[in-house]
C-alpha cells in the first residue's frame, strides 16, 4: 500500500504532492489522499499551490460521488485562480453532469473563450462543454453547431490527437443528432491523427468510422469522395 505518512520529506513542489495524491486515489486510499492534500495545503500560503490542492480534492470527492463537496473545492480553486481556463471547464462539466446548471456551465465556457481567444485546444473544450449543456437543454441544433465549431479548421493548431474530446460527438451519435456532422468530426479527427503520425489514434478513429458507416450506410454513401478505411490507415499497424 502507498503510505502518505512515510518519513521521507513531503515534496515541496505542489505537482509532486498532487501526483502522490493521484496515486493514492487510484489505489482507493481516499482518506490518505485527503490527509496528504489537506495537511500540505495547511503549510503553504502560495495561492497557486492551494488552488491546485483544492482542484485535486475536487477530483477526490467526485470519484467518491460526493459531488457537493467536490463542487466546493472546485469553487475555492477557481476563486484563487479566477483566470484559469482548466478550472472553468472542469467545474462547468460538473455543473452539467450533476447539478443540471446548464446556463451557468455555458457562461463559464464562454469565459474560457474570452480568456484565451487564440487557444484552439481550450476553445475546443469550451465549445464541447457548451454543446453538452445545450444537449441537456434539448437544443440539438445548437449542440450540433457547437460540435462543428469545436473542430476549428480540421483541428489545425492542436499539438496531439489526444487533445480531441469525443464526449459531445458520442452523445450526438447516441441521440441520432447531426449525424453528417458527427461523421465529419470523426473523419477530420482521423485525418489529423494521420498527419501527426499518431498511429494509435488513427486506429481508434478508424474503428469508430467503420462502426459509424456500418450503422449509417446512407450517410457514408452520400459523402462525395469518401476514402476507404484501408487507404487512410495503411501502414499504421
Amino acid at each position: 500500500m502507498i503510505d502518505p505518512n512515510k518519513k521521507d520529506p513531503i515534496p515541496v513542489n505542489a505537482s509532486d504532492v498532487c501526483y502522490r495524491a493521484f496515486e493514492l486515489i487510484a489505489a482507493k486510499q481516499y482518506s490518505d489522499a485527503e490527509k496528504l492534500l489537506s495537511g500540505t495545503m495547511s503549510r503553504t500560503d502560495d495561492d497557486a499551490a492551494i488552488a491546485l490542492y483544492h482542484s485535486v480534492l475536487g477530483v477526490l470527492f467526485k470519484v467518491q460521488g460526493e459531488y457537493k463537496t467536490a463542487w466546493k473545492h472546485y469553487q475555492r480553486a477557481e476563486k484563487l485562480l479566477p483566470r484559469d481556463p482548466a478550472l472553468k471547464i472542469i467545474s462547468a462539466r460538473l455543473l452539467i453532469e450533476q447539478f443540471a446548471e446548464y446556463d451557468q456551465a455555458i457562461r463559464k465556457s464562454k469565459k474560457v473563450l474570452d480568456l484565451l481567444p487564440g487557444n484552439l485546444v481550450f476553445a475546443h473544450q469550451a465549445y464541447t462543454t457548451m454543446g453538452l449543456a445545450y444537449m441537456k437543454k434539448g437544443d440539438k441544433k445548437k449542440a450540433v453547431s457547437l460540435l462543428t465549431q469545436s473542430m476549428g479548421e480540421g483541428f489545425k493548431g492542436f499539438v496531439s490527437a489526444k487533445n480531441i474530446d469525443l464526449t459531445l460527438v458520442e452523445v450526438l451519435i447516441r441521440r441520432n443528432a447531426g449525424m453528417s456532422e458527427c461523421r465529419q468530426f470523426l473523419s477530420e479527427a482521423r485525418t489529423f491523427a494521420v498527419a501527426q503520425g499518431e498511429d494509435a489514434f488513427v486506429r481508434t478513429f478508424s474503428r469508430m468510422l467503420d462502426s459509424f458507416d456500418k450503422e449509417n450506410p446512407a450517410i457514408a454513401e452520400s459523402i462525395v469522395g469518401l476514402a476507404e478505411p484501408e487507404e487512410v490507415t495503411e501502414g499504421t499497424g
